[in-house]
């Protein structure tokens, strides 16, 4: 039977006075564990926007470039194919803006968008008149720009990419003479020292970055997010579900007769516990899905585009395995869990927990189960009896 929940002011009170507890059974820090998942780190809407208003920004410098300050004729490349491939970098990239939009993680659209600026940086190396071409240090502004942004394999595949289409500018600049000048060669060989330079730097700050997130966003005791990377993931959802209206469900779980465990069988075994749950959250959600541990016997688990619906068959398959595991390790847990649909109850984690974590506890008074939060302004009822 699925329940429907009333919130009262005083389940708010005994949410923010547990929240101001303190974890007595966090254990010293110790390295993550292999199975850690950490929400991935990938540019927001507003910083791919800078990029793609930089690209615009180089796009008109080009154009200006070789139809205004150099009027004669390019080396190669006739003005015309030279404009013509400009507004077809124009289209590209407004559709990448408009894509990234929608979808600011997509992989594959950060690595096209980024060869295709190389591309059209070699085009423009071919087609420079000078001597020493100054867009031959544009390079350095696709490698620094995508590289930076999008961490340290954009980085070397913009180095290699810089690298060859350079070297095979350079060769048809200078394929129909003799002539080589100098000066380009010195310029070629700067700017692959500053983006060799740039890119052991860079390799050292991506590791630093890394064991910092790993540290601060992975709980020591289970191996899975705390508090702080929930937040992360959630701000992205919320994020998301302002510009699509595709909203998330959010559960949170808790252990029944937690504490009886611990008083009786010892700190060291409320630990395995509470791994063993951690593990059995893991293995029951989807790998886009996120479980982390909240504090104390409290869990968390996000469910991106997923109805309360779905997330309700998902809590009775974990509930279940819960129950098993209990049984065959004879301990008399089990966990309650409350479900509610963002941003629907709120526009932050905190505020849709605090209505979420009302709701496990009333079924957890009554016996345990599963719960699931309405919606705003629906029609409530009051909680069924426990199955």
């Amino acid at each position: 039977m699925r329940k429907i929940w009333v919130r009262t002011e005083a389940g708010s009170r005994v949410f923010r006075e547990r929240r101001q507890m303190g974890d007595r059974r966090a254990p010293a820090p110790r390295p993550p564990t292999r199975s850690a998942t950490v929400p991935l780190r990938v540019p927001t809407v507003t910083e791919q926007a800078i990029q793609f208003l930089t690209r615009y920004l180089f796009c008109g410098l080009g154009l200006a470039f070789f139809n205004v300050a150099f009027p004669e004729s390019p080396r190669l490349l006739p003005v015309e194919f030279i404009n013509a491939a400009f507004a077809l970098y124009l289209i590209a990239n407004t559709g990448f803006f408009l894509h990234a939009w929608q979808h600011p993680e997509s992989l594959s659209r950060y690595r096209v968008a980024m060869w295709l600026d190389i591309v059209m940086v070699s085009m423009c190396l071919v087609a420079d008149p000078n001597e020493v071409p100054p867009s031959a240090i544009v390079y350095i502004m696709v490698v620094l720009g995508n590289g930076m942004r999008y961490g340290l394999r954009l980085f070397g595949e913009a180095v290699v990419g810089s690298f060859a289409g350079a070297m095979l500018a350079v060769s048809l600049r200078f394929a129909p003479s003799a002539e080589f000048h100098p000066g380009l060669l010195f310029v070629n060989l700067f700017g692959g020292i500053i983006l060799v330079y740039a890119y052991i730097l860079m390799s050292r700050v991506e590791a630093s970055r890394r064991a910092l997130e790993q540290k601060s966003q992975v709980d020591a005791l289970t191996g899975i997010v705390n508090r702080r990377g929930l937040e992360f993931m959630a701000q992205r959802l919320f994020a998301e579900a302002e510009r699509t209206g595709r909203g998330f469900t959010v559960m949170f779980a808790d252990m029944d007769n937690f504490k009886q465990v611990n008083d009786r069988y010892g700190h060291a075994e409320g630990d395995r516990v509470l791994r063993q749950l951690a593990h059995i959250l893991q293995s029951s959600i989807r790998e886009s899905d996120v479980a982390g541990r909240h504090g104390g016997d409290e869990f968390v688990i996000i469910l991106p585009h997923t109805r309360p619906g779905h997330a309700e068959d998902v809590a009775r398959r974990i509930q279940d395995k819960v129950r098993h595991w209990a049984r065959d390790n004879a301990l008399d847990c089990s966990i309650s869990v409350g479900i509610g649909e963002a941003p629907a109850l709120g526009g932050d984690l905190e505020t849709v927990l605090r209505r979420v974590d009302e709701a496990m506890y009333a079924v957890k008074r009554e016996g345990g189960g599963v719960q699931v939060v309405p919606r705003l302004g629906d029609t409530l009822g009051v909680p069924a009896p426990a199955r």
